[in-house]
């Protein structure tokens, strides 16, 4: 074979890897961003639902709480109101052994609903830092070389994301000042 032949076959063979490694490296991209686009999706749809299940048990386990509650309430008087004979009855009512009247019980539900809220909001908050990671993920796919390059051609845009919040919260970042320091 001439030497002038082996140039060009080398030529014509580098500029063919040239041309598959671009083509590969494009669809690379496209596929992965394609795939965070499905990721984030399914990410809000998963938050949707855990915020629907928080509210539905928090709301549920603060009905039972109320109800058992409220119960106490009339169950203590219904036990008062038979015990109207004496004076000081309150002290020797509280002295006495009274299994319908436990505010353990009361107290008890009051902690598992504590204890449910605390835990539904942590499991929410699990749920929008993934949410986040999968944004952080694509915003960098999209801005950094070489994904910027392709994405003159694919313009791509930004997943749309919006945390959840409050009224306060979006207060005290607007301003940048928290000075509500109340509990309650």
């Amino acid at each position: 074979m001439e030497r002038k032949t082996i140039v060009k076959l080398s030529i014509i063979g580098g500029a063919v890897i040239m041309i598959l490694m671009f083509i590969g490296s494009f669809i690379s991209f496209s596929n992965q961003e394609a795939r965070l686009k499905n990721t984030f999706t399914q990410k809000m749809n998963e938050r949707t639902a855990f915020y629907d299940k928080m509210w539905k048990t928090i709301s549920q386990k603060s009905q039972i709480a109320l109800k058992n509650d409220s119960s106490f309430y009339r169950n203590v008087n219904a036990i008062m109101e038979g015990r109207k004979d004496a004076g000081n009855l309150f002290m020797k009512w509280v002295q006495e052994s009274n299994p319908n009247a436990n505010y353990e019980s009361v107290g008890n539900l009051y902690a598992d609903l504590s204890r449910a809220v605390e835990g539904q909001r942590d499991g929410f908050f699990m749920e929008e830092k993934m949410a986040q990671s999968v944004v952080l993920e694509h915003e960098n796919l999209i801005t950094t070389f070489p994904g910027t390059f392709w994405n003159i051609f694919l313009g791509r845009k930004s997943l749309e994301y919006k945390p959840i919040t409050s009224d306060r919260t979006d207060e005290v970042i607007r301003t940048g000042k928290d000075n509500d320091v109340k509990v309650f």
